[in-house]
């Protein structure tokens, strides 16, 4: 434990890590807590799993006084589940020193929590949203605040939460020490360092290590119409397991939308989709269920999957994340491709700028593109003359899945009476729980997308919510699972007409 008295931590810190059995520092706690224990601000780049916890831990407990009224350090991530994780982490690691850590995070009672804060705690770590929701009811007081983090800040960004992390870091004093950790380091991530940092001292600790050696770059000119039918044209050709890369979340659902109803079998992964159906996604994808993932930056992190053949730059990029978006090619050895689309000049100068900085070759190509009309019948292998090849018994079938999922949508669209069912679950407004906090519960629990939660009407001990009657039983049977302050949560169908 002595390298951690080394590194400048608190006696009282070190021996509470030494009681939950950290030996060394990693990586990035010999780099980071140093530089932090200065009181200086600090942009980390380092991959999840390397420590980062332990890290800012230890310069916070180590840099404020306990047993104070209000908290003197904000900790600010994507999840609930995070959040809590880092709680417990903390509430460890000051089992000596005494500071008090609240979790606070949406889904439960806001008074309770509120009541909670009126008791005084030293730091609080919280998710954006319901940080906001608190300090607009003036429940939560940052005003005396003196290290702030942002943990996994281009998730947040990813996520949405942009809006929500100005208000909140709008109240917080602006003499303070920041301290930022962020496994990529987009253009977003690095405006919003410059914005909010002073003169942060930039510590890359782990990345990816990627050999574009491997990796066949290719670019194309497309623009906005022509990028499906290019995608689905150059996945025609090469027929590998494919990555493609997108900028905004509501686009991925939507070209993954488009290009499950023109035949292909893929899915989506972005800051939306609940930690289960992301895992279900990974698996299907490494098993082969999957041809094409058509993800965002951020929830790409982490993919470790070594034969992924063809990555696909639907959107334009900066330069390091172009090379991490291609280097999810290449892997293990394998050789890879990786195209690019070029809506016009000033992205083709972009990317001829990201070649020299990388010192690579990206070869502009030319192909005749193929138009993909929705629900064909066509063999992905048809001749060039266009005749149709007969479709497998199995083949046959997914096409006629992809047609009644078509009609569904129109019947929704147009109101159809069957499209929702009503279920009942008994937590109403009494909890003190929003309809936000009702769509959020409801999304993670049962791993099902908001399109699929109509309208929510809450009572006073129950709410009325309207979902996707294909998903119905999955959503009771999730809800009827988990419990909301030590009470069993029940959710049914709605079996007499509503009150």
């Amino acid at each position: 434990m002595n390298s951690f008295s080394k590194l400048g931590v608190q006696e009282s810190v070190v021996k509470a890590i030494g009681r939950i059995g950290w030996d060394e520092p990693t990586p990035v706690q010999a780099a980071a807590i140093p530089v932090g224990l200065t009181g200086k601000d600090i942009l980390v780049q380092a991959q999840t799993g390397t420590g980062k916890t332990g890290t800012f831990g230890s310069i916070i407990l180590s840099r404020i006084g306990s047993g104070y009224n209000t908290p003197s350090a904000l900790i600010i991530t994507p999840t609930r589940e995070l959040a809590i994780q880092v709680s417990e982490e903390l509430t460890k690691m000051a089992f000596y020193s005494g500071h008090r850590c609240m979790a606070i995070y949406g889904g439960v009672s806001i008074d309770r929590q509120a009541s909670e804060l009126k008791k005084g705690t030293d730091i609080v770590v919280g998710t954006p949203g319901r940080l906001k929701d608190l300090l607009e009811k003036k429940a939560l007081r940052i005003s005396k605040v003196a290290v702030a983090v942002l943990d996994e800040a281009d998730r947040m960004l990813d996520m949405g939460f942009a809006k929500d992390l100005d208000y909140i870091l709008h109240w917080l004093p602006k003499k303070r020490q920041n301290m930022m950790f962020s496994a990529t380091m987009p253009d977003e991530v690095k405006n919003l360092a410059l914005n909010k940092m002073k003169d942060p001292e930039e510590l890359l600790v782990s990345k990816d290590e990627i050999v574009l050696d491997l990796i066949d770059q290719r670019y194309m000119i497309a623009d906005k119409d022509m990028k499906k039918d290019a995608l689905c044209t150059i996945f025609d050709k090469e027929r590998k397991k494919t990555i493609v890369f997108m900028k905004m979340k509501h686009r991925c659902t939507q070209l993954g939308r488009k290009m499950k109803n023109t035949g292909y079998n893929v899915d989506i992964l972005h800051g939306d989709i609940a930690q289960a159906r992301r895992e279900r996604v990974i698996k299907d994808f490494k098993d082969d269920k999957i041809d094409i993932l058509i993800a965002t930056d951020v929830a790409a992190r982490g993919l470790d999957i070594d034969d992924v053949g063809l990555v696909i730059n639907y959107d334009m990029t900066d330069p390091e994340t172009y090379v991490h978006r291609i280097g999810r090619t290449g892997r293990a050895g394998k050789k890879g491709i990786a195209y690019t689309f070029v809506l016009d000049a000033d992205e083709e100068r972009s990317l001829r700028k990201i070649a020299r900085i990388n010192n690579v070759e990206i070869m502009k190509t030319e192909m005749e593109l193929v138009h993909h009309e929705a629900n064909r019948n066509l063999h992905p292998e048809d001749d060039k003359k266009g005749q149709k090849k007969p479709l497998s018994k199995e083949e046959e079938r997914g096409r006629k899945e992809r047609e009644k999922r078509e009609k569904e949508k129109k019947e929704k669209k147009k109101g159809h009476p069957e499209s929702f069912t009503t279920i009942v679950i008994d937590i109403g407004t009494v909890s003190d729980v929003s309809k936000r906090d009702i769509v959020e519960f409801i999304q993670i629990s049962a791993g099902i997308k908001h399109t699929s939660i109509g309208t929510i009407d809450m009572k006073k001990s129950y709410t009325y919510a309207q979902i996707d009657s294909a998903y119905v039983d999955r959503v009771c049977a999730s809800l009827s699972k988990y419990d909301f302050e030590g009470k069993p949560i029940t959710a049914k169908k709605l079996t007499q007409e509503k009150e």
